[in-house]
């Protein structure tokens, strides 16, 4: 189990998802960028109990409540962020299909969602309207689908989207999205970790990741700190 690009920053792995996605939307008062202590349901007795489990979303002073408005799906050619952390990101541009971007990663072009998720990854039929719909919504929304890879390797894998974050990278500020994904085995399999993006609003490069692990056989992986931006404009 490796990651790419959410890598780029989340952990992924391969084999087959089932197929369901289903939404939870927030419950907190409209826009206040803190979810209520209630916890609807996602639809799914197993996901809701996967729920009860996603780390708690603690918003920190310099982020603003998610209002709807998702970020820049795919950034433009000629977009690139280097890190310290790994292999640069050259983003190509979109494709014909809508929110789903060319990214060359160690000289290997790649299509994701988003620019995060890879078509070639388990899950992305289902992870591509959770996000969108995730993205398009309120700070506290949460999707969820299952992961089945192999006997042992079945997965609930819940996205977040955690508001909009005054974040400062190389002496410049971006208004980035803070999107976590929250990955717990389940029939046997013990592993848990969170991994989180920001995704810049503006241009939609995915400025910066993290991974915590939680339980089961830990990723050695370490935060993508960039040590370039670079805009398509640039």
């Amino acid at each position: 189990m490796r990651i790419g690009l959410w890598a780029a920053g989340l952990v992924l792995a391969a084999g087959t998802a089932a197929a369901q996605t289903v939404v939870r939307p927030s419950s907190g008062a409209p826009n206040s960028g803190t979810p209520s202590s209630s916890t609807p349901s996602l639809g799914n007795p197993a996901l809701d109990a996967a729920a009860r489990n996603y780390p708690p979303l603690i918003p920190g002073e310099n982020i603003a409540p998610a209002t709807g408005a998702p970020p820049t799906a795919c950034p433009a050619a000629g977009a690139r962020v280097e890190t310290k952390g790994g292999a640069a990101s050259e983003y190509l541009g979109g494709t014909a299909t809508p929110d789903l971007c060319r990214v060359r990663i160690g000289g290997q072009e790649v299509q994701a969602w988003f620019g995060i998720w890879l078509t070639t990854w388990p899950g992305a039929e289902q992870a591509y309207p959770a996000m969108k719909r995730v993205m398009g919504g309120r700070t506290g929304d949460i999707a969820g689908f299952d992961v089945r890879m192999a006997p042992g390797y079945a997965f609930h894998d819940l996205l977040r989207n955690e508001g909009i974050e005054s974040i400062r990278l190389l002496g410049t500020t971006y208004q980035a999205m803070k999107l976590s994904h929250y990955r717990e085995g389940y029939e046997g399999n013990i592993y848990r970790s969170v991994s989180t993006v920001w995704k810049d609003m503006a241009t939609g490069m995915i400025l910066y990741s993290t991974y915590n692990h939680i339980s089961g056989a830990p990723e050695i992986y370490s935060p993508r700190l960039p040590t370039a931006i670079t805009s398509a404009a640039q």
